[in-house]
């Protein structure tokens, strides 16, 4: 579930679109000594301690956030209902236009709120999964594999891991090593390193960098028990008897990342991250859907 590749197009409108890119350059570990953790299983515990398989059993997800970066203020909200829908909306920096991505039931658009068009349904799939940064975090152990520890480094004065790991890419040319950084003390993931993929060989193509994301504020996200349910479809909504007896596990989100890529930083602040909130119909088609645009030929 929620099993979304991670890959940048130059056609998605996102300001960090760029988090997601993947690169070709493999950095090699030291070797681990009697005293250092199994990388794969120091992945894996920290993927559990901010909600594991409770995180991949969710049947909805959302959030909001706030983009600040040197162009304005940007909304970015993301939505999730099982088994495959999507949709990401962004507000550009100033209130400058709404771009809005989905794709449901095989039905893929992209465009301006009332001017949608359609477009490739894989193309949605991973360009909207995109725009889901909490996702790809709590999937580390299942989106990535070869694990190996790169040793210790400080960030902001704590103790932290360094996991170097390979993008799973079925089908893809194989891709580079990202970084994650794992606390000592408590295994909190506190950020992601992602050196720059190879230049685009199209031409005009952009410059793609090496990004830094840091993860601030782990808090508990909303469950559907806290939330108001939406008017007409609190019977589509789960209930305290789908739990059972059993309290739901806890799961983390946090609520600040900060990204550098060429020397520009964005602050994301997450202002809503909520878990099995959302109806079943809560993503839903647009009324029209202009035609799929012809391939331009390069």
């Amino acid at each position: 579930m929620l099993a979304t590749r991670y890959r940048f197009h130059p056609s998605l409108p996102l300001l960090f679109a760029t988090c997601m890119t993947l690169f070709a350059v493999v950095h090699a570990a030291p070797a681990q000594s009697a005293e250092s953790p199994d990388p794969a299983a120091l992945v894996r515990a920290a993927v559990e301690r901010i909600g594991g398989e409770a995180w991949r059993s969710m049947r909805s997800f959302e959030s909001v956030a706030v983009a600040k970066t040197a162009m304005g203020e940007a909304r970015i909200e993301f939505r999730f209902v099982e088994p495959a829908a999507r949709q990401l909306v962004q507000t550009m920096p100033g209130g400058r236009g709404v771009i809005e991505m989905g794709v449901v039931d095989g039905i893929a658009w992209m465009g301006e709120p009332g001017r949608a068009r359609a477009i490739d349904p894989k193309l949605a799939q991973e360009m909207a999964g995109g725009g889901d940064l909490q996702t790809l975090v709590h999937s580390l152990d299942t989106r990535f594999d070869a694990f190996e520890l790169a040793g210790k480094v400080a960030i902001d004065g704590r103790d932290a891991w360094k996991v170097t790991m390979r993008p799973r890419q079925q089908g893809q040319p194989e891709a580079g090593r990202w970084t994650t950084l794992i606390d000592v003390a408590d295994l909190t993931v506190l950020g992601l390193d992602i050196p720059a993929p190879p230049k685009d060989l199209a031409p005009n193509a952009r410059e793609q960098f090496a990004q830094t994301i840091r993860f601030r504020d782990w808090v508990e996200v909303e469950r559907a028990k806290d939330a108001a349910p939406p008017a007409g479809r609190a019977s589509e909504l789960p209930t305290e008897a789908d739990a059972g007896k059993t309290p739901p596990a806890r799961i983390l989100a946090f609520r600040t990342a900060i990204i550098e890529a060429g020397g520009m930083k964005t602050e994301l602040t997450f202002t809503r991250v909520a878990v099995d909130t959302l109806a079943k119909d809560a993503i839903r088609v647009p009324e029209a859907i202009e035609p799929m645009a012809p391939a331009r030929p390069y």
